[in-house]
């Protein structure tokens, strides 16, 4: 079961943002997606003292420029010991760091904000543990998040609350690090995514899936974003019926999603994927759903 929620998940509205730099877009992503799940984490204030204490004498590099001055000067201070000889580690090769920890603690209960710090540090070391993820600089992807945020709040400060979005951590870092990756794929799987969100199939159409793919949850959006000189690329060439059946048909193939559509009809039954008999019958269940509670409510209204 676990394995089912090792998703980043992330606002619509940073779609827009691979249209600009497709690396820095993607980063975005993946540092909202990291934070986000971080926050959920539960934390035992001395096991993310004891953390820090650890990343203090193993991941300097990797540490928040703000925790690392605050421990450097409360060890010129006199408020941390460094230990010099075994940097924390028992005789066992355990890591205990007693001393260090209680040090830390009483740091943490005079600073409000190291506190702070500390406990997101310790989170996030959980995240990056459970979702099977390297972090390479937790400042740097503070940083990131807080961009992200800003562009997610200017986005709903205009159009209400955005989408959100999920995908698979080793799926977003293959398209950030591999240039050969169709973008255009991944932008419609990350769209249709947040329309499904957690339901097994949904009716949409065409057009609302352009939409999304540059990050426009609704018309309002899209009539905004659209005018944006980085997406009339992806708008014009999807706007063809060709290539966005073409489209639909790649993200089946490569087992993204699944989609059954009729001739004549604009309408367009979209899942995660699962073979098109499986959604064939999804639809007929829905259906037969409906009609069983309109005939109930047809029969209610005789009474």
């Amino acid at each position: 079961m676990a394995k089912e929620f090792r998703y980043f998940q992330f606002p619509l509205c940073l779609l827009l943002e691979t249209y600009k730099d497709r690396v820095r877009g993607l980063n975005l992503m993946s540092s909202y997606g990291i934070v986000h799940f971080a926050k959920s984490q539960n934390c035992n204030e001395r096991d993310a003292a004891r953390q820090l204490v650890y990343d203090y004498y193993r991941n300097r590099d990797k540490m928040p420029e703000g925790l690392f001055d605050a421990l450097e000067l409360a060890e010129r201070e006199g408020r941390f010991t460094r230990d010099d000889d075994y940097n924390g580690f028992n005789s066992d090769g355990q890591f205990t760091a007693e001393e260090n920890t209680d040090e830390v603690m009483k740091i943490m209960e005079a600073q409000a904000d190291f506190k702070t710090g500390t406990i997101q540090n310790y989170q996030l070391h959980q995240a990056a543990e459970f979702l099977h993820i390297d972090i390479g600089s937790i400042g740097n992807t503070l940083k990131r998040y807080n961009e992200a945020r800003a562009i997610q709040g200017a986005y709903e400060a205009r159009f209400g609350p955005d989408a959100m979005t999920s995908v698979k951590p080793s799926m977003l870092f293959d398209f950030r690090d591999n240039p050969k990756q169709d973008i255009d794929l991944f932008r419609a799987y990350l769209g249709i995514i947040s329309m499904i969100g957690y339901r097994n199939f949904i009716s949409t159409n065409k057009p609302a899936m352009l939409s999304r793919m540059i990050g426009a949850k609704s018309k309002a959006a899209f009539i905004q974003l659209s005018k944006n000189k980085e997406v009339q690329t992806v708008l014009k060439k999807y706007s063809k019926r060709y290539n966005m059946d073409k489209l639909l048909l790649t993200l089946a193939e490569q087992k993204f999603i699944m989609f059954l559509s009729k001739k004549q009809t604009s309408v367009i039954y979209v899942s995660r994927y699962m073979e098109p008999k499986e959604l064939a019958e999804l639809v007929k269940q829905s259906r037969n759903r409906n009609d069983l509670k309109k005939k109930m409510k047809d029969a209610t209204a005789s009474l």
